[in-house]
């Protein structure tokens, strides 16, 4: 009869999406992860794999559980605008956290580019998701009258998702916030402008 575990994988899981989301993948050592984890590593690897599996799956602990839920308009009160400020409200929250992790997502991005197909599918996955949500709510917009119905919802979803990556990458070197909300300001009032 097997042994029971003497931990619980979700929490396990959870600290070390954190390691790497906080050093990235190659800084982070299989002894910092049997750290911050506080299991040996016997129970690490039969639990979750070598390394980059353990990686890929706290890759996906993080798109599960980001704040993309924010602009889903079935479980909002107020509108697109209202929608995106929360969104992104919890972004530059992340980012000013005093931590400067960034995004995980785009780390990963930056770290890897394509050199690991998996992790790239990862990547890909994750921004897709983000922009397809952005898209819906823009959709939705477009029902309620807050974005204007001629106007190009994917498009627009896609400047988001950009400008979103691209205040993660600032944030790194520069994370003042008020200029950060200037861009995130900026990039909401692009997404519900009139059509010109």
């Amino acid at each position: 009869m097997g042994r029971l575990r003497s931990f619980d994988p979700d929490s396990v899981l959870d600290r070390a999406m954190h390691a790497f989301w906080a050093r990235g993948f190659e800084a982070t050592s299989i002894e910092d992860l049997v750290a911050c984890t506080g299991i040996n590593r016997a129970s690490l690897y039969g639990a979750f794999g070598d390394k980059r599996d353990l990686f890929l799956k706290a890759l996906q602990l993080y798109v599960q559980t980001g704040p993309i839920i924010e602009l889903d308009p079935s479980t909002r009160k107020g509108g697109v605008r209202a929608a995106l400020q929360a969104y992104i409200d919890q972004v530059l929250d992340l980012m000013s956290d005093g931590r400067n992790r960034g995004c995980f997502i785009t780390n990963t991005v930056a770290e890897f580019g394509s050199q690991d197909a998996d992790i790239l599918a990862q990547t890909r996955i994750a921004l897709a998701g983000v922009e397809n949500a952005f898209d819906r709510l823009l959709r939705w917009g477009q029902q309620t009258g807050e974005v204007p119905a001629q106007a190009d919802a994917r498009a627009r979803a896609r400047l988001l998702l950009a400008a979103i990556q691209g205040l993660q990458v600032i944030s790194k070197v520069n994370p003042d916030a008020r200029a950060l909300r200037q861009i995130a300001d900026q990039a909401i009032a692009a997404a519900l402008a009139p059509v010109s």
